[in-house]
């Protein structure tokens, strides 16, 4: 899968990637793509008016301001994904199941957590897409921008994505159990959308953002809804109260037969809202880049087959995903992070991507399994040992990318001041 303005570009690819192996230093990157990475230039901006008038300024206020010109702008990138880190962790404290309705021995209540988490989780979300917002600007100031940047940034954002979803499902006490189709929504939804932006880039060239996206107006809204939860309590996203009031715009559109029975609570009208506006943005970045870009569609097999996967296997019997959430949700992670960072990595080194990712083999031989034979206790400890195995792997490849990126352009991951020799 190669768009026609990139085809030239990778003539060499076979005599390249001979050469690289003859070297013995390089392993990720060809020859064409060391080159082609020096002559990057990113193309992009974002449309949205919160973000041109109010997140923007405040960036560079605070750039200019506090920040020393001797910090790195992936310094910034990770300082804000560590504040999203801390809430990821204190919801899994409180909520290792995913869930608040771990039933006291005593008594019937359910256990509740402290608000407190909450507030912070909000705090994090504004503080990490400040501090997103932040690195671009400091890598301008400081004469550092480089493709590293927008990748290390690609696959901060990218880690992010799973950390902001489970957030939400907590913060809206949305007991997987009971609710799975809502959860895969929340989980994939955001994944989708991250991923076409990124196959878009890769095709057309640069990255602009509509009037209202996800990194500007959702992490904005992801932190009010942590807000109201801290102000009012999970329970208020299992109420119907905003259902109610719309009863009487439902009756003048002589529309309450259709609803009388089905009263939604508020997270379910939040994840319609969500799932709507994902949607008509995936709908309208497909149409546009398939009708431009001959053979396009391929490079989007990876996040269709991991999302069917979960969908399917979830169908089937939810428990295989329930009995081991947190590892379930980590292993989506991996598997997410890799595919769009490798989309990444060959959007800033005008390569080929190929999209038949042998990471998914085993997801898919899991997702039959299930099919023909069920769930039993050894696929259990297959997906623990295929999450672990998966996180080491994508370790190692994202530090081996950085070490032959830097010595590529001849720069520091995070350090902008020493001076680069490759050892």
């Amino acid at each position: 899968m190669v768009p026609k303005i990139r085809q030239e570009d990778n003539d060499n690819d076979d005599n390249a990637k001979v050469s690289s192996k003859h070297t013995g230093e390089y392993y990720y990157l060809t020859e064409d793509a060391r080159n082609k990475l020096k002559t990057y230039s990113y193309r992009g901006g974002d449309n949205s008016l919160l973000y041109q008038y109010i997140l923007s300024p405040l960036a560079a206020w605070l750039v200019n301001t506090i920040v020393p010109r001797s910090m790195a702008p992936n310094t910034v990138t990770s300082i804000g994904l560590v504040w999203m880190i801390t809430a990821y962790v204190a919801y899994w404290w409180y909520a290792p199941s995913l869930e608040f309705t771990t039933t006291d021995a005593d008594d019937d209540e359910s256990f509740v957590p402290p608000r407190w988490i909450f507030l912070w989780n909000g705090i994090s979300i504004l503080v990490y897409q400040t501090l997103d917002n932040m690195d671009g600007k400091q890598a301008r100031r400081t004469g550092s921008s480089s493709p590293l940047g927008l990748l290390f940034d690609h696959g901060c954002d990218a880690i992010n994505s799973i950390f902001g979803s489970v957030n939400v499902l907590i913060g809206m006490n949305l007991s997987p159990s009971e609710n799975m189709l809502q959860t895969w929504l929340l989980v994939f939804g955001p994944f989708a959308m991250f991923y076409f932006a990124t196959w878009e880039q890769y095709f057309t060239g640069e990255l602009v953002l509509p009037i209202v996206n996800g990194p500007t107006e959702g992490l904005v809204g992801t932190a009010l809804l942590s807000f109201v939860s801290y102000s009012f309590g999970p329970e208020y996203w299992q109420q119907t109260t905003i259902f109610e009031s719309m009863s009487s715009w439902i009756a003048a559109i002589n529309a309450t037969a259709m609803v009388e029975d089905a009263k939604l609570r508020n997270c379910d009208l939040l994840v319609i809202a969500i799932s709507i506006g994902i949607s008509q943005e995936i709908i309208f970045k497909s149409i546009a880049v398939t009708r431009t870009y001959k053979g396009s569609a391929a490079g989007l097999v990876p996040m269709v087959v991991l999302a069917l996967c979960y969908l399917i296997i979830g169908h089937i019997d939810p428990n295989v995903w329930l009995d081991i959430p947190r590892t379930s949700l980590h292993l989506s992670m991996v598997l997410f992070v890799e595919m769009s960072t490798e989309l990444m990595l060959a959007h800033v080194t005008a390569q080929s991507f190929f999209p038949w990712r042998w990471q998914l083999a085993p997801l898919i031989g899991i997702t039959v399994w299930v099919a023909v034979f069920g769930n039993d206790e050894g696929l259990k400890h297959a997906i623990v040992v295929y999450t672990w195995t998966m996180g080491a792997y994508l370790l190692m490849k994202c530090r081996g990318i950085i070490r032959e990126i830097c010595d590529t352009l001849e720069i520091w991951c995070f350090d902008i001041l020493t001076p680069h020799t490759i050892k």
